[in-house]
């Protein structure tokens, strides 16, 4: 079994000359890698939305979700930062105590305090999974030591020849889909600057998700425009023209934004490239108005003019395959961790079922167009949002108290302590080949979750995966 540094030495090996540099590695393809991030979802938000569906079993204490089927690995993932500055501090040393401690995690007198203080944001997040380096909070592929950091899987992922995208519920510059997307900036809030890279860059092939300057977040016309999301003002009268010009393009991208353009891309002939932005404003369903934070699921009607998620993701794969090379693909669903800031216990469910249904669209695409031999999937989170637990955990007798599940259709019960970010462990599932890979880096325990593996191994797996080089690992599926 490979030592943890042994593979990060690899995986950066890997990306030139990899073959020829570590020969006794069996070279095989994996064809299709696809991440799939349900942002700010621990295990219970996972847990919960399960519940809701009908979908938990309690005497196996699992869900009874496609992931938790046959073939799948699972394991948990640390997800703590560098350091807790919003600022280079030009040291690139780790700060010890933002480490992920079982000890200090699962203390019962803490009140959660460890848990609360020393959290990881989506940006510093998604540069690990981005570029398997730990960063400061808010830079976006961007080191401590105040430059970029190269190459990130979207560029070894073309470097190898295959067709790239992202794709998100939330505003396609936003930190997930900007990390994950490579673009590189000190600050995650410069979206200006990160949209115009994604466009510009050359990596992307699909860029799918909200933002829209036209639209409130109910999907209606509005006369004041916030175009820093999409690059600018200039940038989104160049997209609009494209788009307003049959076969028009920007930067070789076909802009799409109607619903019946996201659904055209499912089926058929498509654009080479695509750049997708949502008739919304922030989030595909989310931000939508009428929410309390009494509200059960679905409350209030979902919007009808924009694709779900599922949809986008079953469009982005198809505009990708085109590519006989293969593809490496990013879909997130976002605004799970909005909810959790929010401490909306309803719409965190909406939102998490939502991504469930994009990995189900997923799992059939893999099944109907591709297979597990050549194709690997993740699911995981960035990082836990809202410290979710039962209803009366916040009693000492009663810390992590688990939710109580009451039925199909009916909400859970459970506890926010937090509207903020927490270092919990959040989980990692995987079918596929190079699936195993995870579980044999898993080389730390934590005693309720199991083993563990850090957000920067994920990284280090999807590198060797899209180089074409498989080590044969020793662990098992579960």
């Amino acid at each position: 079994m490979f030592s943890r540094s042994t593979w990060r030495l690899l995986a950066g090996l890997s990306v030139v000359l990899a073959t020829a540099l570590v020969p006794r590695l069996e070279a095989a393809e994996v064809k299709n890698v696809i991440l799939m991030i349900s942002d700010g979802a621990g295990f219970n938000h996972w847990t919960v939305g399960s519940m809701y569906q009908g979908r938990w079993d309690a005497q196996r204490g699992r869900s009874t979700q496609v992931y938790d089927g046959d073939g799948w690995i699972e394991v948990a993932c640390a997800t703590y930062p560098l350091n807790l500055s919003e600022t280079p501090l030009k040291t690139d040393v780790q700060d010890a105590e933002l480490v992920y401690d079982p000890d200090k995690a699962w203390d019962p007198l803490a009140d959660y305090d460890w848990l609360k203080r020393t959290f990881t944001d989506s940006a510093a997040a998604g540069t690990a999974l981005a570029t398997g380096v730990k960063t400061y909070n808010s830079a976006i592929n961007w080191s401590d030591l105040d430059r970029p950091i190269s190459p990130t899987m979207p560029q070894i992922a073309k470097q190898n020849r295959k067709s790239v995208g992202v794709v998100t519920s939330v505003q396609w510059s936003h930190a997930t889909p900007a990390s994950l997307g490579g673009a590189r900036v000190p600050k995650r809030s410069d979206y200006e600057a990160i949209a115009n890279q994604m466009i510009q860059d050359g990596v992307l092939d699909v860029i799918m998700g909200a933002g829209h300057p036209d639209f409130d977040n109910d999907g209606l016309p509005v006369t004041k425009k916030n175009y820093q999301f999409v690059g600018g003002p200039a940038t989104w009268e160049a997209i609009e023209a494209a788009r307003a010009t049959p076969d028009g393009k920007i930067h070789g991208f076909r802009p799409v934004s109607t619903k019946a353009e996201f659904e055209s891309l499912v089926s058929g002939e498509t654009p080479e490239k695509v750049l997708g932005t949502a008739q919304v404003a922030k989030t595909l369903q989310y931000s939508r108005s009428g929410a309390t934070k009494g509200d059960s699921p679905y409350d209030d009607p979902l919007l009808t003019t924009v694709p779900s998620l599922a949809v986008m993701a079953r469009g982005a794969l198809n505009v990708l395959d085109q590519n006989p090379e293969g593809l490496w693909l990013m879909v997130e669903g976002g605004a799970v961790d909005w909810a959790g800031h929010d401490n909306m216990g309803g719409r965190m469910v909406e939102e998490q079922i939502d991504f469930v249904e994009a990995v189900e669209a997923v799992v059939q695409w893999v099944e109907a167009n591709s297979n597990w031999e050549e194709t690997l999937l993740i699911l995981t989170a960035d990082h836990e949002t809202g410290l979710v637990w039962g209803l009366d955990s916040q009693e000492p007798w009663q810390r992590f108290q688990p939710i109580a599940d009451r039925g199909k259709g009916s909400m859970p019960l459970l506890r926010f302590h937090s509207d903020k970010h927490s270092n919990s462990l959040v989980p990692v599932y995987a079918r596929g080949r190079g699936a195993l890979w995870l579980a044999e880096l898993a080389d730390h325990t934590d005693p309720v979750r199991g083993r563990y593996i850090d957000n920067t191994d994920v990284f280090y797996v999807m590198a060797r995966a899209v180089s074409g080089q498989v080590a044969a690992p020793a662990a098992t599926a579960r």
